[in-house]
């Protein structure tokens, strides 16, 4: 936290607008700074990672990669998380996409939300996904972003970097348009 309050006050940022997003284990390290500190993060997008709680050591980290590993147990309702948005790779050799359903079933269960009818799309020549948002009444929880054919990478990143694929449904536009419709609620609320 704060390192984010460092780049609020270099950037002149608003500390109320406030989304972390990561890759792999950054994206588990993300949602762990989002349970932790709910009342500081507005949206949380994770890409390729493993939900938090699934892993406390090395030895159980590859076991979570694999999916082998349940994430965190959720006991009291947290409808005070940001809400999450989920991209993984159905081709993900280095961290099941097992554990995006699993973090997504996690967000729901804590926000008391339920599953909407998976929508497939494809843009243009780009790999296709499907899309499941989780929804409490009207109020978004989470939304599982599921991409075919894509691995272990960033999905619509620059062409030959290293875990990065740009065929990808373009990943940061999504998450970008992600974290402002969560800034527009909170400014609505």
């Amino acid at each position: 936290m704060q390192a984010i309050d460092q780049v609020c006050l270099l950037y002149a940022a608003d500390r109320e607008r406030v989304a972390v997003a990561g890759l792999s284990a950054g994206a588990s390290m993300a949602a762990l700074l989002a349970t932790r500190y709910p009342e500081r993060i507005k949206a949380l997008a994770m890409h390729s990672g493993i939900p938090p709680g699934a892993a406390n050591s090395p030895v159980s980290a590859v076991g979570a990669m694999k999916g082998r590993r349940a994430p965190l147990s959720v006991t009291e309702p947290a409808a005070a998380w940001p809400a999450l948005m989920i991209i993984h790779g159905e081709a993900d050799g280095i961290v099941s996409a097992r554990n995006a359903d699993a973090a997504a079933q996690m967000w729901a269960h804590a926000g008391g939300a339920r599953p909407g009818t998976p929508l497939a799309q494809q843009r243009g020549k780009r790999y296709p996904m499907t899309v499941t948002h989780f929804k409490r009444s009207r109020q978004l929880v989470a939304t599982l972003v599921q991409v075919g054919r894509l691995g272990h990478a960033w999905s619509g990143g620059a062409a030959r970097q290293r875990f990065s694929d740009a065929n990808g449904p373009d990943a940061s536009r999504m998450v970008w348009r992600f974290a402002q419709k969560q800034f527009s609620a909170c400014n609505k609320g």
